[in-house]
């Protein structure tokens, strides 16, 4: 889901928004694996790049999904408020669009079917613009290899914990705001399809720490599941700091990155100092 940048981040980065800087627009190419040939297409990306050579400490931000066609396939998700703060710690960030959103090319197959091939499938495919994303960072002399946060709202919350946990060597830690893949109303039968279910899987034998943000009255997970992502995650032996906000009775606690960063911003950056990043 996409909401309105709370102002509360504006005032805090103290820019205008005549001002702001909104990013650079790049583009990472990816190569689809075709039955009989393979294509190659360019993936959108957003990077906020501090000034000078680096190498510069990088959070990458996964975006959500478009929702039963709430949001369009077309918009560009850029997260402005936020690369402005990364930046003045000396942090970068890269917002990648993943296949068929923004202006990334492809097809975007992340479907809202709820059975248990759906969603290991979409995930699966969700992962391979990460990967095509994974080799372009790899390729940057600005970057610091061993400082990279991986983190994500919503479906790209849950994505990030679940691509690190198969990629562990490649990040310090990972950032989940709000993260699931399939809301409460579907109802799937098999334990690690569900967002429990794959919360628990990516915490095992799972050596990164991980910062979960959640905001209660979440119109997609109720508050007891959403405590049930936590505690499967830890009892499967994850490393866990679990941060979960009162908004307000009349608050989308969905809402929580994008309205709310007056709520969650001091946990982050205590979060990154303890990392050493900040």
């Amino acid at each position: 889901m996409m909401f309105r940048l709370t102002l509360s981040l504006l005032t805090l980065i103290s820019v205008s928004a005549q001002a702001l800087d909104r990013g650079e627009t790049i583009s990472i190419p990816m190569t689809e694996q075709g039955l009989l040939w393979d294509k190659q297409i360019l993936l959108e990306a957003t990077l906020y790049k501090p000034a000078g050579d680096g190498p510069f400490p990088l959070v990458i931000f996964n975006h959500g999904s478009t929702g039963p066609g709430i949001i369009a396939n077309t918009l560009t998700i850029n997260p402005w408020g936020f690369g402005t703060y990364l930046n003045k710690h000396n942090i970068a960030l890269l917002i990648p669009m993943r296949r068929g959103r923004g202006a990334s090319q492809g097809s975007y197959k992340e479907s809202y079917n709820c059975s248990v091939n759906s969603v290991e499938s979409g995930i699966n495919y969700a992962s391979q613009s990460l990967d095509a994303t994974m080799q372009y960072l790899q390729q940057q002399t600005w970057l610091d290899q061993e400082n990279i946060v991986i983190s994500g709202h919503s479906r790209g919350g849950l994505l990030s914990v679940v691509y690190a946990a198969k990629h562990p060597q490649w990040f310090k830690s990972v950032v989940n705001f709000s993260g699931g893949w399939m809301g409460d109303q579907c109802q799937i039968n098999t334990p690690l399809a569900s967002n429990q279910g794959l919360f628990s899987k990516a915490a095992k034998n799972n050596p990164l720490p991980h910062l979960f943000m959640y905001g209660r009255n979440d119109p997609y997970y109720s508050d007891s599941e959403i405590e049930s992502y936590a505690q499967a995650f830890e009892d499967a032996g994850g490393q866990l700091d679990f941060q979960f906000y009162s908004l307000g009775s009349s608050a989308n606690g969905h809402a929580l990155f994008y309205e709310y960063s007056d709520f969650w911003l001091e946990g982050f950056k205590q979060y990154m100092q303890q990392l050493n990043l900040m």
